[in-house]
């Protein structure tokens, strides 16, 4: 039988490369997008040889026809699509800038529409896609209301999906992370001392006694992704260790 083929958007770091590097212990063949060949390379170096990398821009749609039209080409269709690519840049809703806010919607949310409905084409029936949101959804945090906003409105995007790609075989599911140990703080422009107080406060504050790792999340992608999740529409995985009871 041949191994499923699945595409992760941003998948050279943090979350995105913990799913692909679980995938291919599951013999799973992974075709990662990042934003700087260096770090493409590198994660294709370490993944090994069922690992595919393409440089790709999720906020450019020029870029996201590529990456398609690669991805066609090299593996014909693809089993799966997990839409994981995001930034997060903390402001508060009086400092948000015009640019913040575009950088944010333009690859969380614009990139993420447009990635899936360009895939549609080359998606099998049947097939997954698996959306990466967050809890900020439904529990408030100081300095995030455009992050907020992009996330929601994947969450909302989930389930028009789920009506309009039923015919087409595509099932579309989210996971939903707490704060995770990942490079996306570091990128945020958070400095050390923030970040490690941030994740102090969750690891104190968590039931399970320690901050979510991108491992802990990948065996719940993988389960959206196979065919376990078959009959699952719209489920919403919320994976934080238990912070927001």
């Amino acid at each position: 039988m041949d191994s499923k083929k699945i595409v992760i958007t941003g998948g050279t770091t943090g979350i995105g490369y913990a799913c692909a590097e679980y995938l291919i212990g599951l013999n799973y063949q992974v075709i990662i997008t990042g934003r700087t060949q260096e770090n493409l390379d590198r994660a294709i170096s370490k993944l090994g040889h069922q690992a595919f990398g393409i440089l790709s821009d999720t906020s450019s749609l020029s870029a996201i026809d590529d990456l398609v039209l690669n991805v066609k080409k090299e593996f014909g269709t693809i089993d799966g699509l997990f839409v994981n690519a995001g930034i997060f840049k903390g402001s508060s809703f009086e400092s948000t800038s015009e640019a913040l806010f575009d950088d944010t919607m333009n690859i969380n949310f614009k990139g993420a529409f447009f990635t899936i409905q360009k895939f549609i084409s080359i998606l099998k029936n049947p097939s997954s896609v698996v959306l990466n949101t967050s809890i900020v959804v439904f529990k408030a945090f100081a300095n995030t209301s455009v992050y907020t906003a992009s996330k929601a409105a994947l969450e909302s995007l989930s389930q028009v999906l789920n009506i309009e790609l039923a015919d087409r075989g595509i099932r579309v599911n989210v996971v939903s992370p707490g704060v995770t140990e990942s490079p996306i703080q570091k990128k945020s422009g958070m400095t050390d001392e923030a970040i490690s107080n941030l994740l102090e406060h969750f690891s104190a504050t968590s039931p399970i006694g320690r901050i979510v790792q991108p491992t802990d999340i990948a065996p719940m992608v993988e389960f959206l992704l196979s065919d376990k999740s078959l009959v699952l529409r719209n489920e919403k995985i919320v994976i934080d260790g238990g912070t927001t009871l």
